[in-house]
């Protein structure tokens, strides 16, 4: 439960305190009951309270403007299936030329570019090239799936068109409209030796081959590499590249509203999700042209007879615009319904809620009057459960006000913990979360209390206060992971989910 919060000055005065004294009131509390202890008159124990727990589906996250964005298909006996898509508007070229193809052109070729986020290893190939592991990699690597290039047929706006005063926001259940012709269809896995592209430069008879272009990243990192169907290519983005559809970005936009990138299972085997930035895809338009009119060259280039002209080798770049968005469509296993265990993904997947305390419950434990050494809640992993994907670190928040937890602001989200620890045998084993502060401040209370829910989900970076006023919870999640956990069953014995507080009390 938590208080109810009136405003942010409440967090905003209690964070300053620490901040700038540095030594929380916290500590100090905690080195006088140390003191205490050796008196006779007073005494330390702890108590064990039970607490509610329930499953909750998260029906969607906002997808656009978001650091991440997934791509594939997973597929999990616990948490069922996950597919992820992405769609985004396109830019026109950034050139101090004008946007024309020239003179008896001819297409090369036409490459979508998504760079991966990718590790170099200190290990090196033999012959010297260097290694890389892809990261934020879920589920098997090994296994394809099927991917899709198709055009965008909604368009994105960039202001909200209810409130144009505010930037639009996509959510991750938003339907969009794709072409029926795909740029291209083909099965895919990633590949972290996916480092270079070569580019074939052809003459007009568009078989003979005059130069091979080497295409990679000045870092050598690996990325998404699809060729597009230049056919389509051609139709769409040369045959009209003198009219109004390219004389301006709003024009393009309207004209060519982006790519719908589609991903879909291929077989019941379980494949697997790739995070990707973004920031830096693009598709590439590469051509050649003769460089002036009416010059003579050979099949291979030459010049003929000293003429001035060339068969020379250019490209368009289009960058990705900034609106993109990701579609995640989920397909739920059948027994995340029931409420004996706790189903927590990212990705708008599933959360949990916690009733640390019924109202009469609550009013016992205020006349006790004690002073709360150390209180926390923990979460035990379900380690019979088929899924393997358990997030590195959980987070709880006030659920019912979408609200920071006092702790988080006191005492920083380090401190409030919810970091997976792992057996003896490196298996996930549970999350703990401290609370002292918040238990505390709600067992002095001597106003009546309006107990509200605890939220329990996968962390995502944005659930970090960025500021002493930051206290709103916001929505984004772009980690699919996710872990099961066990709920408030008796049944659980020790494992089940436990609030324990450890106080000093006065000896009558």
């Amino acid at each position: 439960m938590a208080i109810k919060v009136v405003n942010a000055l409440k967090y905003l005065g209690l964070f300053s305190i620490v901040f700038f004294t540095i030594i929380s009131c916290e500590k100090e509390i905690e080195s006088i009951g140390v003191n205490l202890v050796d008196n006779n008159n007073f005494s330390t124990d702890k108590q064990i309270t039970d607490v509610t727990t329930a499953n909750k589906d998260i029906a969607k996250v906002p997808a656009s403007g978001v650091a991440q964005y997934l791509l594939g298909v997973y597929s999990d006996n616990e948490f069922g299936t996950l597919k992820a898509s992405i769609v985004s508007q396109l830019n026109l070229p950034v050139s101090g030329d004008a946007y024309n193809y020239g003179t008896n052109y001819g297409i090369d070729s036409v490459l979508l570019f998504i760079p991966y986020q990718a590790t170099k290893l200190a290990e090196k190939y033999a012959d010297g090239k260097p290694k890389f592991s892809i990261d934020s990699v879920f589920g098997d690597a090994n296994v394809e799936f099927k991917l899709g290039i198709y055009e965008l047929k909604t368009y994105l706006n960039t202001l909200d068109p209810v409130d144009p005063s505010k930037p639009a926001v996509y959510y991750s259940d938003k339907e969009f409209q794709k072409g029926d012709t795909p740029f291209y269809t083909g099965n895919f896995k990633v590949n972290a030796n996916d480092t270079v592209a070569y580019i074939k430069r052809y003459m007009p008879n568009g078989i003979t081959v005059y130069k091979k272009d080497t295409i990679k990243a000045t870092d050598k990192t690996p990325s998404i590499k699809i060729p597009l169907n230049e056919n389509l290519i051609k139709q769409i983005f040369v045959d009209n590249a003198a009219g109004t559809e390219f004389q301006s970005l709003d024009n393009f936009q309207r004209y060519f509203r982006g790519f719908y990138i589609e991903a879909e299972a291929l077989t019941s085997n379980k494949s697997h999700l790739v995070s990707l930035a973004m920031s830096n895809a693009k598709m590439i338009i590469y051509y050649s042209k003769d460089e002036n009119e009416g010059a003579t060259v050979d099949l291979n280039g030459n010049k003929i007879n000293g003429e001035q002209g060339v068969r020379t080798k250019h490209n368009f770049e289009f960058a990705f615009g900034a609106i993109k968005s990701n579609m995640l469509k989920r397909d739920l296993a059948p027994h995340q319904s029931g409420e004996d265990r706790l189903y927590v993904q990212g990705a708008a997947g599933s959360m949990a809620t916690i009733d640390l305390f019924k109202n009469e419950n609550i009013i016992d434990l205020q006349k006790n009057n004690w002073l709360i050494n150390d209180a926390s809640l923990t979460f035990y992993v379900d380690q019979n459960a088929a899924s393997n994907i358990a997030p590195e670190q959980l987070f709880i928040y006030n659920y019912t006000e979408n609200l920071q937890l006092t702790d988080v602001m006191t005492e920083g989200l380090v401190a409030v913990g919810g970091l997976l620890e792992r057996d003896d045998n490196g298996k996930p084993y549970r999350y703990v979360f401290k609370i002292t502060d918040y238990i505390s401040k709600l067992l002095k209370s001597t106003e009546p209390l309006d107990l509200v829910k605890i939220g329990l989900k996968v962390y995502n970076p944005s659930d970090t206060p960025s500021a002493i006023d930051d206290v709103k919870i916001k929505d984004y999640s772009w980690t699919p992971k996710g872990v099961v956990l066990f709920g408030d069953d008796p049944s659980f014995g020790d494992k089940r989910v436990k609030l324990e507080i450890s106080y000093t009390k006065l000896n009558n």
